[in-house]
């Protein structure tokens, strides 16, 4: 099996798919385009320290991003080679455990995704599995042991040169501001195999949930569990929480983790709130795409309208209204296309800086009549007849501005 891992035909399908998740360079300051100047002499190295089982993977750059609640995430950026070789390793044994992983997991696999998960949870709901176990694993990729993660791979992988190479991964150390920590534990977060990683880890639980007949639906390290009885939830969270501790070290945060009754409260899962059978977004996640979309809308810059829609917003407005489209939010998408435009409208207006390329866009548009002078700096003046005509509906469509209710229509072409 490790002969397939430095096969140089897995190699070079293992950098196609690191070229195309782009990131950042790790501690070497490597890009992909420098890596790629050379690319067969790189990998034909990296090839031969892998046969002569000389490969030593960098410490992973620690940086942090904000989280929507306000704190901050760890994330680890590898060197591009040593993103290849997990890439590499990833792409031969990944399919080994795809024969074991159940159902109820949907994160970060071959077909799989979010929206699959979320119409899972729904479908139980609708089934009267009223009671939720809303499950929060405290800091779960930071905490996995790496013991016991050798152990549950080495139930499916044999080969000890394979074993060896992910050893030397998760313990490739840590670049922190300068100053180096060594890797105990965790799989970090960034690397091209933390997301098998985590399920590997988590399918006993999988397992365990599914055997003694509960239903269960998890995205990485985020899931539920949904019960017919209060009293079986509880049952079934002291259970969990005991074999969690006692087997993997792993604990479910007791401020986050509760029991939902589904018929009197709403619950979060994967940024959709389910609520008595409709599905809404988490007010969280609707913050920070406005925030997204005002800090590219901010005052005081001139700019093309189709160039920056092309470019900046048509990318962050698709991917938002492709994830959350799924839900019943058609007045909430136009209330946020409304917002949208009038933003625009106001960044537009700032751009043509004088009243006198305003007032030619309003006569393009067809104005008939005169025109009473406005300041085009104005917020309020966005909400004005004038900039409406001038930037109308179909302007935006002329300057191919995706519509985040044209998406909803998409998921839901029967409620038009």
């Amino acid at each position: 099996m490790y002969e397939k891992v430095h096969a140089m035909s897995n190699l070079k399908e293992a950098f196609q798919a690191v070229k195309r998740s782009r990131g950042a360079a790790g501690v070497d300051n490597v890009t992909i385009a420098d890596y790629k100047h050379d690319l067969d002499g790189n990998l034909e190295a990296l090839q031969t320290k892998l046969i002569k089982q000389t490969y030593v993977p960098r410490p992973v750059r620690r940086v942090y991003i904000d989280k929507q609640d306000g704190s901050k995430r760890p994330l680890g950026i590898p060197t591009v080679e040593d993103r290849i070789v997990q890439q590499a390793l990833r792409q031969v044994i990944e399919p080994v455990f795809e024969n074991k992983f159940l159902d109820c997991s949907y994160g970060f696999r071959p077909n799989r995704n979010c929206h699959q998960a979320v119409e899972d949870v729904n479908k139980n709901l609708k089934r009267k599995y009223r009671y939720v176990i809303d499950a929060d694993l405290k800091s779960y990729f930071d905490m996995i042991n790496h013991d016991l993660l050798l152990d549950e791979i080495a139930l499916e992988i044999e080969d000890n040169d394979i074993l060896s190479l992910i050893t030397k991964t998760l313990k490739s150390g840590i670049l922190d501001y300068g100053c180096y920590q060594e890797t105990v534990r965790g799989a970090t977060q960034g690397s091209n195999t933390s997301p098998l990683y985590g399920n590997v880890f988590l399918h006993p639980m999988d397992k365990l949930l599914t055997e003694r007949g509960h239903k269960v639906v998890r995205y990485a390290d985020d899931f539920v569990i949904l019960h017919t009885s209060r009293k079986g939830a509880e049952r079934v969270l002291k259970s969990l929480t005991k074999f969690l501790k006692d087997k993997y070290k792993l604990i479910l945060h007791p401020e986050k983790t509760k029991i939902i009754d589904t018929f009197e409260e709403q619950f979060t899962f994967l940024g959709f709130v389910f609520n008595k059978g409709f599905l809404g977004i988490d007010k969280i996640r609707v913050k920070a795409f406005k925030e997204k979309i005002k800090a590219l809308t901010s005052r005081n810059q001139t700019v093309n309208m189709m160039y920056s829609l092309k470019y900046k917003f048509n990318s962050i407005i698709r991917g938002w209204g492709n994830y959350y489209g799924k839900g019943n939010v058609k007045s909430l998408f136009k209330e946020l296309m409304s917002w949208i435009k009038r933003r625009l409208r106001g960044m537009q207006m700032r751009s043509w800086k004088t009243p006198k390329k305003f007032n030619k866009a309003l006569r393009k548009a067809g104005w008939k009549g005169e025109i009473d002078s406005i300041a085009i700096r104005g917020w309020r003046n966005t909400k004005t007849i004038q900039s409406h005509i001038a930037m109308s509906n179909k302007w935006f469509k002329e300057q191919s501005l995706v519509d985040l209710v044209d998406i909803y229509d998409e998921f839901h072409p029967q409620r038009g």
